[in-house]
């Protein structure tokens, strides 16, 4: 052999460079695999926690629903109380719509958490 003559014919360093591609895709391939298999678990994941925060969230308005039916309650049974004393011989089905407007008008603001001076019971 010459120093001009390289030290592995040229088919070893063409067989060589695509083994080396081949095994480069091949990592690659794997390692597309693994961020799939990645992703996966964290869509996995995340769909657990939206299911989670859904439910929480559910929950939270139904407690919020009761509680907001019960002070309905509450303060439409005060309102009757009053009106059959202010109004004793009238039926409580029968209030009309200027005695019941103030009640409604307070709920809603005790509802929506808007307060006014003056409107709380409290402040009466």
């Amino acid at each position: 052999m010459t120093a001009k003559e390289p030290k592995n014919p040229p088919t070893e360093t063409v067989e060589q460079a695509m083994n080396e591609v081949l095994q480069a895709e091949r990592r690659a391939a794997s390692s597309v695999q693994a961020s799939k298999h990645e992703a996966m678990k964290i869509q996995q994941a995340a769909q657990q926690q939206s299911r989670h925060i859904a439910r929480r969230a559910n929950e939270r308005l139904a407690i919020c629903h009761m509680r907001c039916n019960a002070r309905l309650a509450r303060e439409l049974k005060e309102h009757e109380r009053a009106a059959d004393a202010s109004h004793s011989g009238e039926s409580a089905s029968r209030l009309d719509e200027a005695a019941l407007t103030p009640v409604v008008e307070a709920l809603a603001l005790a509802l929506t958490g808007i307060t006014l001076p003056g409107s709380h019971p409290r402040d009466r």
